[in-house]
Parts: C-alpha cells; sequence; structure tokens
C-alpha cells in the first residue's frame, strides 16, 4: 500500500469556518421570523451542505427557498472570522514539495469554496477542487472522491481523503480510499471507524511517510 495524492474536506478540516457559518445562518433564521431557532454552538450542524445544515436546525420548519436566502448572506460575507487552521500550511507546503497531489472534495457549492481558497492564499495548493454542486451527487457518496481521483489520475488505493464527519468517512471507504479522521475539527462520527486518527495536521505527514509511492 501507498500514498501519492491527499483529498481534503474544506470546513472542520483545512478551515475553521464556523463563525462565518453562524452569521450566515443568524441573518437568514432573523429574515424568515425563526431566530428562536438559532443554536448555541453550530458546529454539529456543519456538514453536509447548506440544505442538509438548515434541515438539521429547522426540523419541521424547513423549506427549500430558506437555502438560498442562506446562500445570498454567506456569499456577501465568506471570509469575515475563517480562518486555516494552524498547522495546515506547513503541511500543504511539505505535500507540495514531495510532489503529491491535493485536492479539496467539499460539500459547500464549488464556487464558495474556491472563494474562500482564493481570500486564504491557500488555493493554489490544489490540483482539483469539486464541492458540493460539482458532481451530481456529494458526500457520503463516493461519486465525488472517485470523479476527483479520475481528474488527478490516480488509483483510490494510492489516495488518502482527511476530513472531520462520517461523510467523509463513507465517501473515501466506498471509493476505496485510505481514510483519515481529522479531530481537530467539528467531528461527528457514528459507527464508522476511519483507517487513521490525526491529532493535528502534522500527524498527516507521519503516516504519508509510512505510506509513500517509492
Amino acid at each position: 500500500m501507498c500514498v501519492n495524492a491527499v483529498l481534503f474536506d474544506l470546513d472542520g478540516t483545512l478551515i475553521d469556518s464556523a463563525e462565518d457559518i453562524a452569521l450566515a445562518l443568524k441573518k437568514t433564521l432573523k429574515e424568515i421570523g425563526l431566530e428562536e431557532y438559532y443554536p448555541k454552538d453550530i458546529r454539529p450542524y456543519i456538514g453536509g451542505g447548506v440544505k442538509a445544515l438548515l434541515e438539521r436546525v429547522l426540523g419541521d420548519k424547513f423549506r427549500e427557498e430558506y437555502v438560498e436566502l442562506f446562500r445570498k448572506y454567506y456569499l456577501e460575507n465568506p471570509v469575515v472570522y475563517t480562518r486555516v487552521y494552524e498547522g495546515v500550511p506547513e503541511v500543504l507546503e511539505k505535500l507540495k514539495e514531495d510532489k503529491v497531489k491535493l485536492a479539496v472534495v467539499s460539500n459547500k457549492l464549488e464556487e464558495l469554496s474556491r472563494e474562500i481558497l482564493r481570500r486564504l492564499g491557500i488555493i493554489n495548493y490544489f490540483e482539483f477542487i469539486a464541492g458540493g454542486d460539482t458532481f451530481p451527487e456529494k458526500k457520503p457518496s463516493p461519486l465525488p472522491v472517485i470523479k476527483t481521483l479520475e481528474h488527478l489520475g490516480i488509483e483510490p488505493q494510492k489516495a488518502i481523503i482527511v476530513g472531520d464527519t462520517e461523510a467523509d468517512i463513507l465517501s473515501g471507504k466506498g471509493a476505496g480510499t485510505i481514510t483519515a479522521l481529522a479531530e481537530w475539527g467539528y467531528v461527528r462520527l457514528n459507527s464508522e471507524k476511519p483507517d487513521f486518527v490525526l491529532k493535528k495536521p502534522e500527524d498527516l505527514l507521519k503516516i504519508l511517510d509510512s505510506l509513500r509511492c517509492p
């Protein structure tokens, strides 16, 4: 077994975007008159895209039209508080130096993902960026991972996906990749077990040292 490509989730893995998502949610709930549904901590609700977020927060009060309203507010201010996690830039730089192919596979809109990565100054590390609307299906479906690997020209068994939710682990397993949990993120797992658990971004380098292709 060897690895020469890493696929990263975005929210809760590369970046801490919770406060900006919370800001957009607060504005959305205020406009639709459901401010009382605003959660004390938004982190457990993140992962799966906008629709999933609003469904988790609102339950049977959810309406499809709220999705576009949230997107409007989020697109207006995507990087107010959002930051790259400590250690991530250094890991990306080392992986790039080592000629490891890098990609992002997020459930966030592709346009939004690209804009956030651009504003945070890390977009050039990635050869391919997939959002929740890039392909017909999104995580936990394996399709985004499979298609991303096709773009990279990498076989699934030679790739590892790093993410902080069960959707990432399921997507990677379904595609046939190695999986790693980013424990510093908004971790939400049920029964799925990743191949590796990373306590900090630098742990990925140690794992890859033992899995690097010759």
